[in-house]
């Protein structure tokens, strides 16, 4: 995504680069609230749906964490980027994770946003209970199942006009796609835990400090005491999507960070 005015647009091969990896039912359109934001401070954004999301083709095959990771690695490959910013929130901080494992020399920096180093006991079931609403094939049923894991009890009540609106989206769910990719976190890939001292590019970590489907006080911790140098922000009053509960407030953060690690 580029500036508005040609200016601008003229000096976009200049700036710096970050690509935005989705949570696992997100779009490239999720980023609205980020991108006039990262674009009006500099930075070159890079979107994408993964297979099986959005508008990617929707293959009817097993999927897994690395040939997703190697796809990223592949885009960024074909638009000629030796060097790149990757944030990802949720599903899209675990496959930044795998990425920065596999091909660090990709990375400027990592920016991990709401998400988990692992899958244990906890994600898994509360993975099982998103595929089992999916297995219904019911947008409605999966809403109503997902609301309360991945949004604030306090946005919830202050803002449900806005999502109880997101309601119609669910019915536009690929169900079938979705399951498989919901699959993968049960892959034995996701468990970087032991590995994520292999990260030494800079790395930030924000949270919510209400995520009920990542509790910061155990799943950030995790990844901030195991790689070295980096940097751990909460915060508060915000549930798993922090980047639509709290923008303004993340944008700033992430603005700042990506500015002292050009």
């Amino acid at each position: 995504s580029t500036p508005s005015n040609s200016s601008a647009a003229s000096d976009v091969y200049k700036r710096q680069p970050i690509i935005l990896l989705n949570g696992i039912l997100m779009n490239t359109r999720s980023w609205a609230p980020q991108l006039s934001a990262f674009v009006n401070n500099g930075l070159k954004v890079i979107l994408m749906d993964y297979r099986g999301q959005g508008l990617s083709d929707k293959p009817r095959m097993k999927y897994s964490i690395d040939m997703l990771v190697d796809d990223i690695k592949g885009l960024l490959d074909y638009l000629n980027i030796k060097k790149v910013h990757m944030l990802g929130i949720s599903y899209g901080g675990m496959l930044a994770m795998r990425f920065a494992i596999k091909y660090q020399d990709y990375l400027k920096s990592l920016i991990l946003v709401d998400t988990t180093p692992i899958a244990d006991h906890y994600i898994k079931r509360i993975c099982d209970q998103w595929m089992m609403a999916a297995r219904l094939h019911s947008g409605r049923y999966l809403f109503l199942t997902m609301i309360p894991t991945i949004y604030s009890a306090y946005f919830i009540n202050e803002r449900w006009d806005f999502v109880s609106s997101t309601a119609t989206a669910f019915e536009k769910v690929d169900f079938d796609a979705f399951i498989e990719l919901l699959k993968t976190v049960f892959d034995k890939e996701v468990n970087v835990l032991d590995e994520l001292h292999k990260i030494k590019v800079p790395t930030l970590i924000i949270a919510g400090e209400r995520d009920k489907f990542a509790p910061p006080e155990i799943y950030s911790k995790m990844i901030h005491e195991r790689i070295e140098g980096s940097e751990l922000v909460i915060i508060e009053k915000a549930g798993h999507v922090v980047i639509w509960e709290k923008p303004i407030e993340f944008n700033a953060i992430v603005i700042d960070f990506v500015k002292r690690h050009k």
